[in-house]
């Protein structure tokens, strides 16, 4: 899109549904579920040159929907619903090496979907509905070595599944469908301590449904989802939709 909201020449004719973007200098990495993508086939996985809109030769061929994709480095951190990516087994995360789109020996092998990725230094923060990953028994939400894959101590144990995260400073957002996170009552949405896992003080408490995406620019939180209020305001997104294991998120074709 242009500064003015018009749609620019730009278009990589995506064969399917785009559900996450990662940049990187001049290549856009597009997750979803797709087949084609830039000219090219590309199995729900690709990157594209962001001037020319044509697919690069980077294929990591995911054989189910990628749901999120978080670039760090030469790292492109990958989740969702697949269980082979990169061409090695992956169960539902998985790090590929940013030039070939080989999957790297990191697996922390979760046992179901992952949502959303976030990295933060040496540690990657991940939120979805699991209830293992990283060789730990671990619900919904942990955190994991960049190196080795594995779990660490850092657990707030939210009751439900966490679908979306953001990292600002020493402070991870999370929003979810989860009623307690970090230790205390919260609302589908809260700040927790990058070290211990403890909620903040920060509640906004999103009443009714869940929390599906976040950003954090300066000192504002966005907040998108399925909720009447947030804040202690009424912010009313329709229509509502729950997900649950097995079902599937909604996707954006571009």
């Amino acid at each position: 899109m242009s500064a003015n909201g018009v749609a620019t020449a730009w278009n990589p004719g995506a064969g399917g549904y785009v559900y996450t973007l990662g940049i990187s200098g001049s290549t856009i990495y597009l997750g979803g579920q797709f087949a084609l993508m830039g000219g090219q086939p590309r199995s729900n996985i690709a990157a594209v040159n962001a001037s020319s809109a044509l697919a690069t030769t980077w294929n990591p061929s995911a054989n189910s929907d990628v749901l999120t994709l978080q670039v760090s480095g030469s790292t492109v951190y990958a989740g969702g619903y697949f269980t082979n990516l990169g061409g090695q087994p992956r169960d539902y995360v998985a790090a590929l090496d940013i030039t070939t789109g080989a999957a790297r020996p990191w697996n922390a092998n979760a046992d179901f979907l992952v949502h959303d990725v976030e990295v933060s230094g040496s540690t990657v923060y991940v939120g979805g509905w699991f209830t293992t990953i990283g060789g730990q028994a671990g619900k919904y939400l942990a955190a994991l070595d960049a190196t080795t894959a594995a779990a660490t101590a850092w657990n707030p144990n939210p009751s439900d599944y966490v679908q979306s995260l953001a990292v600002s400073g020493t402070t991870i957002y999370a929003g979810g469908y989860y009623r307690l996170l970090g230790g205390v009552a919260r609302g589908r949405l809260a700040a927790l301590d990058l070290t211990t896992g403890q909620a903040t003080a920060w509640d906004p408490n999103a009443s009714v449904s869940v929390v599906y995406c976040l950003a954090v620019s300066g000192t504002k939180v966005y907040v998108g989802g399925g909720f009447d209020t947030v804040g202690g305001q009424a912010r009313s997104t329709s229509p509502r939709w729950t997900p649950r294991p097995g079902s599937r998120p909604h996707g954006t074709r571009v």
